[in-house]
């Protein structure tokens, strides 16, 4: 079996991209021919096919780009997979909003994974191309009604657990009240706990007015703030906190972050939005509510989890060795079919 991935182009540190790079790796390591089409800056074990010079957040003139160019640059980063189709049986995409122009033009079949919302004609367009689509949990399954429900996983071999109690709140994700930054500070403060937030502040007028408004005013000893760290580095942080804070305010499609940190043997203690609720279903592990001085007194005590039973819940749900059987067994079902 033959597959390409085309993978977006902002940075291996985000979540659609080191989902699809981890996943592509996954595969290789059960036999799959896989090629990755991405940034030339990306490390795979995966054949790699450049589709830019370097990853878009690596690139310092790209932002000073007009936004019709930064536009054609992305698309032309998708598209490139369209003249090496004939080396394929299969094409894998994850990047969504730009998945209809790749699939639609493609003499093979299309897989497509859902990595982020988006609107109900937006969707049925994609599904036109005659892509088949992946939701990456039953409740976006049910609300945009893909095709199929595949959990991402995560390579558990190459992330270390730690089972010491830790110290101080982590949490993680862009500087937006989508990500409750704001929220996760109040916990933290209430808590009476340090707190290290990890996340790009953005350039956006509305993030950067987010940033100067509800969360600077709060740096300082106790709360500190990190741009950028390397993958590595930000797992090693997360195994020496008590526990992870994701107050997300509004539905996200997976939550990453928060099956790292079980992974790492550190609790979620998180709001009860979806995808949360489907995720998180041991009280062992995690704690979801939407009362704020119940999160805080949850983070307070940390000591009502049990950091091996995170570790053991995330190898149960999230083990990428599963993932890739399951997309394995989904590609030569479409094989077949056609």
């Amino acid at each position: 079996m033959r597959v390409a991935f085309v993978s977006p182009p902002f940075g291996q540190t985000g979540g659609p991209e080191l989902t699809t790079s981890q996943l592509a790796d996954a595969l290789v390591a059960c036999g799959v021919d896989v090629t990755l089409f991405a940034p030339g800056d990306f490390k795979t074990k995966a054949r790699l096919i450049p589709t830019l010079e370097k990853s878009i957040w690596n690139d310092s003139e790209f932002h000073s780009m007009s936004e019709q160019a930064r536009h054609n640059i992305i698309v032309s980063s998708q598209v490139k997979v369209l003249g090496y189709q004939k080396e394929f049986d299969l094409v894998h995409i994850s990047s969504q909003r730009y998945g209809y122009a790749t699939a639609e033009n493609l003499s093979i079949p299309s897989v497509i994974t859902l990595h982020n919302h988006m609107k109900p004609s937006d969707y049925a367009l994609l599904k036109e191309s005659g892509a088949i689509t992946v939701a990456l949990t039953e409740i976006q399954r049910s609300k945009m009604g893909a095709d199929h429900c595949i959990y991402p996983g995560i390579p558990l071999e190459s992330i270390m657990p730690s089972y010491q109690s830790g110290k101080g709140l982590v949490t993680i994700g862009r500087i937006t009240d989508q990500k409750g930054i704001h929220t996760a500070i109040a916990i933290a403060k209430k808590a009476e706990k340090p707190l290290t937030i990890v996340g790009r502040i953005g350039t956006s007028s509305e993030r950067q007015a987010y940033y100067e408004q509800e969360i600077a005013p709060h740096i300082n000893g106790d709360i500190r703030l990190v741009e950028r760290m390397d993958y590595e580095e930000l797992l090693a942080l997360i195994a020496s906190s008590e526990a992870l804070l994701f107050p997300i305010a509004r539905p996200e499609t997976f939550g990453r972050v928060s099956i790292e940190a079980l992974a790492c043997g550190t609790p979620v203690i998180g709001t009860l939005v979806d995808p949360l609720p489907e995720l998180l279903t041991d009280t062992r592990v995690s704690f979801l509510s939407d009362d704020i001085d119940a999160l805080a007194e949850a983070a307070k005590h940390p000591e009502r989890f049990d950091r091996h039973r995170c570790r053991e819940y995330a190898e149960e749900h999230f083990d990428i060795s599963t993932t890739a059987e399951k997309h394995i067994s989904l590609y030569e079902k479409i094989l077949k079919d056609r």
